[in-house]
């Protein structure tokens, strides 16, 4: 109900429009009847005001503007005052506001009674409000039924569709996934958007806007109210009502409503399923990694499970996360969000692929027929700049490490591949690497060992000693050597001048008198800085 409505009342005829022509069509959300001028502490948005001009009587021409502005900040619908009781006339500054914010200044003759004025108004608002109400339980009653046969997305909005008389869609924004009633709508050129004014009794945030179908023949021009469905997930839903061919009724946000919270819990309910499929697949993948399964039989249980148990050969990659600022307090979902935006985008390019997600690594298991096919660090480089284009690794760097090709009841070998090629990254490897495990070379011997004595007789004891006693020009040597001796190059790394390091240099020269022209031993050095390297990261890990 607008203004222009209630001017056409039989309680107010004889009734004049003074000013304010163009906010004839405010609507009307209520009625309330002027005391006093603190109109901000209890005026409602849509709100016609009546008064008899005694609140008003004493106000300046400055303090009418400062009251005024008030009007028009709350929403105030309409002005009506009653002449003849404490005014004659009404003051030309009300006038001249009143069309300044477009509120229709109504006049009223004093014997027009408040009472007969507000239940007259007030009247269609309840009328309305008691049809919405009915309107939202018999929705909510319908829906409920619904919810009992556990019916499928398919199924559900083709009901919508049934209680709005409009084409509806589902969509997955994250996946880019479309659900419909009219897979024709589907294809869009949005125009415009704009958001769409809340009632009271809508609680979530909609927009509408105008697009032209494309998939139409010929292309139609046509309006959308779109609402965000709040969500436990990292999926992102939106639910799109096709107002076609007008645009909906109130009632019609009464089934959104509704709709939207009924979407809520169907969709809470298939993350619930979801998350625990997505925990039994990993500890089943976990089990085959580990050794856990002790027959072959189980083995292609499994397998076919995964459905990875196509093609004679294997390999896993293992793909690890690291902070890029370790100080920073990020998000705790940053994490997994990541990991996820990594696996989907392998599970879009490779179709028999089986993975598992842990804390800050993902393990991906591949299926190939061809034992010179497989995975190689080009293809998955392309693959970590495309995520990296993206921004996927914005607070994250990351290390790739992959297994050596293999056959099913070896995958426990693959695996172990890959944490040892994770190992060697870390220690020595910078940021964002692809490594297979092929490649380890002279490291494949010491990373066979699981014993820390069994590393450290491979270490010259001269040389253990000296590290044991000078641990600063240790690093200094092992500086020195890695810079191919550059004196500059070192004193860069460590912070140091340049004369520091060429005092230590002859210091180490000294005591451990080594030679720096002699190839084998300063290979017996950098064989044993790396070996310390392995068993400092062995013990920080036990």
């Amino acid at each position: 109900m607008n203004i222009k409505e209630i001017l056409n009342m039989q309680m107010l005829y004889g009734a004049k429009l003074i000013a304010g022509n163009s906010g004839v069509l405010n609507e009307i959300t209520g009625v309330n009847v002027l005391e006093a001028t603190d109109i901000a502490n209890w005026g409602r948005y849509g709100e016609v005001i009546l008064t008899s001009f005694f609140a008003l009587q004493h106000l300046s021409e400055s303090e009418l503007e400062v009251f005024f502005e008030k009007l028009h900040n709350v929403g105030i619908s309409a002005f009506i005052i009653k002449i003849d009781r404490l005014v004659t006339h009404i003051p030309d500054k009300i006038i001249e506001l009143c069309d300044q914010h477009a509120i229709p200044l109504i006049q009223i003759n004093k014997d027009v009674k408040y009472e007969a004025i507000i239940l007259e108004i007030l009247g269609p608002i309840v009328n309305k409000n008691m049809n919405l109400l009915n309107k939202y339980y018999e929705v909510h009653s319908e829906l409920t039924k619904l919810a009992l046969k556990m019916p499928s997305m398919d199924v559900i909005l083709r009901e919508f569709k049934k209680m709005i008389l409009r084409d509806v869609s589902l969509i997955n924004s994250t996946k880019g996934i479309e659900i419909s009633t009219n897979p024709g709508l589907a294809d869009i050129t949005v125009v415009s958007t704009r958001e769409v004014l809340t009632e009271k009794y809508m609680h979530f945030k909609y927009e509408r806007k105008d697009v032209i179908y494309n998939g139409t023949n010929p292309p139609l021009a046509g309006k959308q109210i779109r609402v965000h469905i709040p969500h436990l997930g990292y999926d992102d839903y939106e639910l799109v009502i096709h107002e076609l061919p007008e645009q909906i009724s109130s009632e019609d946000f009464m089934v959104i409503e509704n709709g939207v919270k009924f979407l809520q819990m169907e969709l809470l309910k298939k993350y619930v399923i979801s998350q625990n499929l997505f925990q039994q697949k990993n500890n089943i993948i976990n089990d085959l990694l580990n050794d856990r399964l002790y027959e072959e039989k189980d083995i292609d249980e499994v397998l076919e499970s995964l459905n990875i148990k196509k093609h004679k050969y294997y390999q896993v990659v293992l793909i690890k996360l690291y902070p890029r600022d370790e100080k920073k307090n990020m998000d705790k979902d940053l994490m997994p969000q990541t990991l996820r935006q990594i696996w989907l985008t392998f599970k879009t390019i490779f179709k028999d692929i089986a993975f598992l997600e842990k804390l800050d690594t993902v393990v991906f298991v591949f299926n190939f027929s061809d034992e010179k096919a497989g995975l190689t660090p080009p293809a998955i480089e392309k693959i970590m700049n495309s995520l990296a284009a993206g921004n996927v690794f914005d607070n994250f760097y990351y290390n790739v490490s992959l297994s050596s090709k293999v056959e099913k009841l070896s995958l426990l070998k693959a695996h172990r591949e890959v944490l040892d090629t994770e190992k060697i990254l870390r220690l020595f490897h910078g940021s964002n690497n692809i490594l297979p495990y092929e490649e380890l070379g002279i490291y494949k011997l010491f990373l066979d060992s699981n014993n820390l004595d069994d590393l450290e007789k491979f270490i010259s004891p001269r040389i253990a000693n000296f590290r044991h006693h000078y641990p600063l020009l240790f690093d200094t040597l092992q500086t020195f050597l890695d810079t191919n001796q550059n004196y500059f190059l070192t004193s860069e790394k460590l912070f140091l001048h340049s004369k520091t390091v060429r005092y230590r240099v002859a210091k180490i020269k000294n005591i451990l008198n080594v030679d720096f022209a002699n190839p084998e031993e300063l290979l017996q050095i950098q064989i044993a800085a790396r070996l310390f390297k392995l068993i400092d990261g062995r013990k920080k890990h036990e």
